[in-house]
């Protein structure tokens, strides 16, 4: 898979944020969205209890997205660079997706990860690490955590040539370099992130954050914007 994956597609279409692992906040959203074409930002699995059910949701209902932080661990686990015991500290949450797929955090780790369905790990290894994507004649990327201005960037680069020099130069800040919908650096289209979580979906003429908090506070929402017309739609816990 092409680290920059293009997309061409007519709106509208759902961008949904950081899941987390709640399956029961993903179908309350899918049920709102109805069957326009959806797209995520990454973070998919950790911290909640259902990570399977999610990605299996996602496989169903042929949803395309980018990679996050949290899922970088399952893809080297995938392709057989072993795996990675830090992920199992309780703020990260890999212990309660291996759980999900019925494996126990204490147990042998070399080969189980063929016991990850095939259908999911090809789903995992065929993440990109952005998406460049035009709806109904718009542009957008869509970015794990964004374009922040703390990255320092090659003089001389235009706003076109950003994001594929960070892609080839500096590719763990596209998953891990955090920061308020302010710090996102301009780059002539909207940026689509999440990583960050924030009380509701910010919009600024720079990027669209959609992190609302889902998996990782008790009471946090998950978001999508739908797009071209940048409106939101949020559900809560229960």
């Amino acid at each position: 898979m092409e680290d920059i994956q293009h997309i061409i597609v007519d709106g509208p279409v759902a961008v949904i944020g950081d899941i987390h692992g709640r399956f029961d906040m993903l179908k309350k959203l899918l049920t709102r969205l109805g069957k326009m074409p959806v797209f995520f930002v990454g973070d998919l699995i950790d911290r909640g209890p259902q990570s399977f059910e999610v990605v299996e949701r996602l496989i169903q209902r042929q949803a395309r997205g980018v990679y996050g932080n949290h899922e970088e661990w399952m893809r080297r686990w995938c392709r057989g660079d072993g795996f990675q015991p830090d992920v199992l500290h309780r703020a990260f949450g890999g212990a309660t997706t291996l759980q999900s797929y019925g494996l126990e955090p204490g147990g042998p780790w070399g080969p189980r990860f063929t016991e990850i369905p095939p259908a999911h790990r090809r789903f995992f290894l065929d993440l990109p690490l952005v998406i460049d994507l035009q709806v109904s004649g718009h542009r957008y990327w869509i970015i794990h955590a964004g374009v922040h201005r703390r990255t320092p960037l090659e003089p001389g680069l235009t706003p076109a040539t950003v994001v594929p020099w960070l892609v080839e130069n500096e590719p763990w800040d596209l998953t891990w370099t955090g920061g308020d919908i302010e710090t996102c650096r301009q780059i002539g289209r909207l940026v689509i992130f999440g990583h960050t979580p924030h009380l509701k979906p910010q919009a600024t003429a720079r990027a669209i954050a959609i992190d609302t908090g889902c998996g990782t506070w008790a009471s946090g929402a998950l978001s999508a914007v739908i797009l071209p017309e940048q409106r939101f739609v949020s559900v809560k816990p229960s």
